[in-house]
């Protein structure tokens, strides 16, 4: 199991991120996961929803073919793997700590998320303020396996996974430190998290999207 504080095998070759039925992404869940286990679907602070599933089933694994132009940044699935796991990690651990907006931890967060995972961020943030609510505790993810690994259209890279977020030891509470969670909420989670490098030199992930699973969960 990975820990940090606050779906596989497609390579090239061996070479290697509402309406009412919108699903909140990961940021909302983790950061703020009150809004969505105490009012719901936080249906003002979504990104996108998960792409839906051709049927219920646990997600398969897409191949792809091998690219004829931009050579793969991992040597392996498994560097792919271990590099997404990594930037999480640390994402998590700089979630479950951050401050205040504005603050340096705060800014420091953001900096680890791109595109629709940094908007819900914020978004998630400033809710939580409005409501005058805070997040504790540690939060953790397992599971993770890699769905796809390719280069985009401006060659930057994306590796897309699949994981179980876990919120078993975090809580959310009111200014008078009660807890807003409610009980009978679902505090495992399975994701669709997607990583993007942060520009064509670079071999840093991002977290650009992290959707909840629409399929059947392969988390419980």
């Amino acid at each position: 199991m990975e820990t940090a504080k606050n779906r596989s095998n497609p390579v090239y070759g061996d070479r290697m991120q509402t309406s009412p039925r919108r699903r909140p992404t990961h940021s909302a869940v983790r950061s703020a996961a009150a809004l969505f286990l105490a009012v719901g679907a936080l249906s003002g602070c979504s990104a996108v929803p998960a792409p839906a599933p051709t049927d219920s089933a646990a997600p398969v694994p897409a191949a792809t073919s091998a690219p004829t132009e931009t050579p793969p940044i991992f040597a392996s699935n498994e560097e792919a793997l271990a590099a997404a796991k990594a930037a999480y990690s640390n994402y998590l651990a700089a979630g479950d700590t951050a401050g205040e907006i504005g603050s340096d931890s705060w800014i420091g967060f953001l900096a680890l998320s791109t595109g629709t995972e940094h908007d819900a961020t914020v978004q998630s943030k400033e809710l939580m303020k409005e409501r005058g609510w805070s997040f504790i505790g540690v939060t953790r993810f397992d599971s993770m396996t890699v769905q796809s690994s390719r280069p985009l259209a401006d060659s930057t890279w994306e590796i897309r996974t699949y994981l179980c977020l876990d919120l078993r030891d975090t809580d959310t509470v009111n200014e008078a430190g009660d807890s807003v969670v409610k009980e009978n909420g679902s505090l495992r989670s399975p994701m669709v998290v997607v990583f993007v490098t942060a520009n064509a030199n670079s071999n840093q992930l991002l977290i650009s999207e992290s959707p909840i699973w629409s399929g059947s969960d392969f988390c419980s």
